[in-house]
């Protein structure tokens, strides 16, 4: 993916002069459908960050009321609708984030029930299982954790560089509780066979650094640099792969904060300026279709565990950024709805949903309505 591809990306759409649909309906928590025809296709896909919470411990109280609708726990449905929760955040081994999720929640998620930025990367690690990678992001080494549950075997991430050369980059000392998880190695005879960015970074300079310095090597070495950094092979040095193209996100914070797509933006810029060419990556993450054909598939292996009709389902995503939720479930052929409770604050969004919502179960309800007058 180029830059300018990049930037298109997350350009706004023209305004379209049709009206929106929006929720108008009020009290959703009293609502029940004990006798009118279940709606037997409905499926939902739900974000998790503005959705069905606010930041990183405040799960939203619909959410929870939703939880116990969908399972048919309230008495509310005859039977459970099936449903997945899919979000660009990650840095978490899927079974953990999967265990944390079911805690906030309220609920027990099976296992085809959470798609993370990086559970779709599953299938392409392999090809690296046995080779050297450099992983990004997360917390200390969540993300080297993260790489080898999905069975990588040889996963490095930016504290073990340090610890072999602490000059590359000599604003970060490691800290004691890194050094007791730091894997030596000699990096300037170790090539590295890809860069997976696993979850945002917390170390802007130093991850860029090493991300760009790679980026330029010879054959992924530290410390080399080919003859002619304004040439490059046909994909890159190495094999570049963002998990998460969210340029914000909102937290318990009142502003909107920075996502990985803001890295990987600076990155490129950098890149760039110093050798005149696009940076070459690959990225996943909503709103690209590669990830939703991965919830879809995770979705009806989900549906087909509770006896729903896996073939035949009508699913609709729920989310609150337009320019991942929307647009990618716009594209892959589901139905969205956009809420009010976190990136989208109002106004012309720049991908038009199916309908706009004040929050998750006024959406929800709005769903099941619109698929059990449809029967």
């Amino acid at each position: 993916m180029s830059l300018i591809t990049l930037r298109a990306r997350i350009a706004s759409a023209q305004p379209s002069t049709v009206a929106l649909t929006r929720c108008t309906r009020s009290h959703p928590a009293r609502r029940s459908l004990t006798s009118s025809p279940f709606p037997s296709r409905l499926a939902f896909a739900f974000d998790i960050d503005g959705v069905l919470k606010q930041g990183h411990a405040n799960v939203l109280p619909q959410a929870r009321r939703v939880m116990q609708l969908l399972l048919g726990a309230d008495g509310r449905l005859p039977r459970p609708v099936p449903f997945i929760v899919m979000t660009n955040s990650g840095g978490v081994p899927d079974d953990e984030r999967r265990a944390a999720l079911s805690s906030e929640l309220g609920v027990e998620l099976g296992k085809y029930q959470v798609v993370q930025s990086h559970t779709p990367l599953r299938a392409l690690v392999a090809a690296y299982a046995d080779k050297p990678v450099l992983v990004v992001g997360g917390r200390g080494d969540s993300c080297r954790r993260v790489a080898e549950s999905y069975g990588l075997k040889h996963a490095y991430i930016p504290q073990d560089v340090i610890a072999w050369r602490p000059s590359i980059w000599d604003r970060t000392e490691l800290t004691e509780e890194e050094r007791a998880f730091v894997k030596p190695a000699d990096f300037s005879t170790l090539p590295i066979a890809a860069i997976l960015v696993l979850h945002d970074t917390h170390d802007w300079g130093r991850d860029a650094t090493l991300i760009l310095e790679l980026m330029s090597s010879v054959n992924g070495v530290f410390g080399t640099q080919r003859p002619d950094r304004r040439r490059q092979k046909d994909g890159g040095e190495v094999p570049l792969v963002f998990s998460n193209p969210d340029l914000e996100w909102r937290s318990e914070y009142p502003l909107l904060r920075l996502g990985m797509g803001a890295f990987s933006l600076a990155v490129s810029e950098v890149y760039k300026a110093t050798t005149g060419l696009d940076l070459p990556f690959t990225q996943y993450g909503k709103p690209h279709a590669p990830t939703y054909a991965f919830a879809d598939d995770m979705l009806r292996q989900h549906a087909a565990a509770i006896g729903a009709n896996a073939e035949a389902l009508s699913v609709y995503m729920v989310g609150d950024n337009p320019a991942s939720d929307i647009a990618g479930a716009n594209a892959h052929g589901w139905h969205s709805i956009l809420l009010r409770t976190g990136v989208y604050q109002g106004g012309e969004p720049a991908h038009r949903p199916t309908v706009i919502c004040d929050d998750v179960e006024q959406g929800v309800w709005w769903a099941i309505e619109r698929e059990a007058a449809r029967r």
